[in-house]
């Protein structure tokens, strides 16, 4: 006669082998359904979702490249309008005013992208707070392509560093190290979703509830992976360019070590600005009125740190 502690133990060790038996069952299930949705694919089908992938990789690539001729536009504005402003403010003999108003804006500019990040997480929160499920496959979809295109936060890894697979001679191909990562990223993504959206419309009738739940999530999922990935992709980029820079592999031309940090930021910082203008999103403008108007926190360091070394130099010149 069996005892109750053997029976216990017999069934514990059952149900592991039951739950592979049924995942197996599933996974083949899954298998075949697939097979079968693709073997109704027609030819003419294939065809259009060649054609829409072909002319979506156009699209990209003219989206981006505007986008990095309009950046490379307002960085030389911007660096003809730094260098008119020094020497005018040279003319004027107020050098120094000048460069601590510049000083004191580029530290405003600094603390609103910071404010900005934060409202961005904030919102994100909220999100997932309100309706976990209908957001979480978006923030899913970004967090997983922020981690592939960056490969951390220490930007050593992810997509741009598959070049390695090639040796170590091949590490920063102008292939993964530009917008054409990007581009090639994005453009299969969506070739992808689109791809998923022609195999489920042609599923057995009685498929497994899993295709109809990748359907719902498929679309904010693929949007926002493709989103993260570009970040990280910029990220990447940005990090070789001013923490660990280093050469392009296989341009025909050679270049000073500098020319090449500016073509990884320049890259990067297109990419980034693709990506959050997709991001983008209508917020409520708030307007402030009435009262007197205050320093702002880079002004007033500005200030601080002016006023500390007149202190400094009144203090040593009479000790001297």
């Amino acid at each position: 006669m069996i005892s109750a502690d053997a029976r216990f133990e017999k069934c514990a060790m059952m149900v592991p082998l039951q739950r592979d038996a049924s995942a197996r069952q599933r996974s083949r299930r899954l298998y075949d359904e697939l097979g079968f949705a693709l073997s109704r694919l027609e030819r003419d089908a294939l065809a259009g979702w060649g054609r829409r992938s072909g002319g979506r990789l156009l699209l990209l690539t003219g989206r981006r490249v505007g986008g990095l001729a309009k950046l490379a536009s307002l960085l030389a504005r911007a660096g003809g309008g730094e260098l008119l402003g020094l020497l005018e403010a040279y003319r004027q003999r107020r050098l120094s005013g000048h460069v601590g108003d510049r000083s004191a804006a580029a530290i405003d500019g600094t603390l609103a992208i910071g404010r900005e990040g934060k409202r961005m997480v904030a919102g994100v929160a909220r999100a997932l707070a309100r309706d976990p499920k209908a957001n979480a496959p978006a923030v899913l979809g970004a967090l997983l392509g922020f981690g592939a295109g960056s490969g951390g936060l220490d930007g050593n890894g992810g997509l741009p560093d598959l070049d390695l697979l090639a040796g170590i001679g091949a590490h920063r191909s102008p292939l993964t190290h530009t917008l054409v990562a990007g581009i090639v990223v994005e453009g299969l993504l969506l070739a992808l979703a689109d791809l998923a959206a022609e195999v489920h419309g042609r599923l057995p009738v009685d498929h497994d509830p899993l295709w109809d739940a990748l359907a719902k999530i498929g679309r904010p999922l693929t949007i926002n992976l493709a989103i993260g990935t570009s970040a990280g992709l910029a990220y990447h980029l940005l990090v070789d360019a001013l923490v660990q820079p280093g050469a392009y592999h296989g341009l025909p031309i050679k270049m000073p070590m500098e020319a090449h940090q500016a073509g990884l930021a320049i890259n990067g910082l297109a990419e980034g600005a693709d990506a959050a203008a997709r991001a983008k999103r209508h917020r409520p403008v708030e307007i402030v009125q009435g009262g007197v108007p205050e320093k702002s926190a880079g002004r007033k360091t500005v200030d601080a740190v002016a006023g500390l070394a007149s202190r400094l130099t009144a203090r040593f010149g009479r000790a001297s």
